[in-house]
């Protein structure tokens, strides 16, 4: 952990806090007892939001568990030296598993999960970059620091070009320089595992639709594309189901938008109760809904629609009943696009809205 002035910078999920979800950073400063951790302060960020958790002794712990998550596998054949590193990766709050030769190093990875690896070079069995080799294939994000007695520049390139993250020479100018190396690789891999998630993040951000949590029309037309591509070329069934929540604009006007954003929500929660993974829940747009059934015929389609539109119309909402108006339409050979087969579950949808709503209509092949 690096540690700066006596202030020590963990990363942790702060979820248990006061609902956020979000990776944060957590500054604890020695010098203030709070049960048995020495605390003065904690600050929270959360992107550009900082703020005070009111559980001191709950963030603690938090801070306490993340640093214990954190684990480094030292492989050396000398044992003296190798009991200098454990120490030190001790000292700065590691959780360490030794290693005294290649075999036992890759013994201990497959059986393990690591933070980071402190390997010598030389070892019997197997060297420190064909341990790191392993490492890498067990998990790509694994940083590794490689110590050698023999240093050659030959040598220094081979392994920064494996992927090492740094290259130390024995014996060590200095345990500061061990410990910064170690501080360094650690905050490295921290950064590419929250690069990670913040990419997932974004990815799911851009096919999500923010108020009801179900996929957008973005994902609609990718996954659309791909699976009535699928149902053409292998014969497959594939069904497609629209709803049109009754009433929204009533809804809005008598109760407020922000009323009829929880109504869609209702909705929303329902539809996702009553279909399987494989299929695709979307918000279409406004107070419209599609959902797209891979592998379901017409009349498995029809049963999945009226299980939807019973649990709609049983919620109780502002002291009043919501109601949809459904269409359900299966693929064939007379729909050649996705578009077109969209355009025939819309029809389906609109014709039992114009018979009055609050019931399903289904467009036979």
């Amino acid at each position: 952990m690096p540690r700066l002035d006596g202030t020590e910078v963990i990363y942790i999920d702060v979820g248990i806090l006061k609902g956020v979800s979000r990776r944060a950073s957590i500054i604890i400063r020695p010098g203030y007892r709070s049960g048995k951790y020495n605390v003065n302060w904690f600050v929270f960020w959360v992107g550009d939001d900082v703020m005070q958790p009111d559980n001191i002794e709950t963030a603690a712990n938090a801070a306490v568990e993340a640093k214990q998550r954190e684990r480094v596998l030292i492989a050396d054949d000398d044992a003296d030296f190798r009991s200098i590193l454990v120490r030190r990766a001790q000292r700065l709050g590691l959780e360490v598993i030794e290693a005294e030769d290649g075999g036992q190093a890759i013994e201990a990875l497959r059986q393990n999960s690591f933070d980071l690896i402190l390997l010598d070079l030389w070892m019997p069995n197997f060297s420190g970059l064909e341990v790191f080799r392993v490492a890498q294939e067990i998990d790509p994000d694994l940083q590794a620091v490689v110590l050698t007695g023999s240093a050659t520049l030959e040598t220094a390139v081979e392994a920064l070009r494996c992927g090492v993250y740094d290259y130390l020479t024995k014996p060590l100018e200095s345990l500061t320089e061990l410990d910064l190396a170690i501080s360094r690789a650690l905050t490295h891999r921290r950064l590419v595992q929250e690069n990670a998630r913040l990419f997932a993040e974004v990815q799911r951000l851009a096919i999500t639709d923010p108020l009801t949590g179900l996929f957008n029309r973005r994902k609609l037309d990718d996954t659309l594309a791909i699976e009535v591509e699928r149902a053409h070329r292998y014969n497959r069934p594939l069904s497609l189901i629209m709803l049109d929540l009754d009433g929204m604009k009533a809804l809005n006007d008598k109760y407020g938008h922000p009323a009829g954003d929880e109504a869609l929500k209702i909705v929303a929660d329902k539809i996702r109760k009553q279909i399987r993974t494989v299929d695709v829940a979307t918000r279409y747009g406004g107070d419209e809904f599609v959902i797209l059934l891979p592998e379901a015929d017409l009349e498995a389609a029809r049963n999945v629609a009226k299980r939807i539109c019973a649990k709609i119309t049983s919620a109780n909402f502002q002291g009043e009943y919501l109601s949809v108006s459904a269409g359900v339409a299966q693929w064939s050979p007379d729909f050649p696009t996705a578009k077109q087969f969209l355009e025939v579950a819309d029809q389906a949808m609109y014709q039992a809205k114009r018979a009055g709503g609050k019931r399903l209509f289904v467009l036979s092949p």
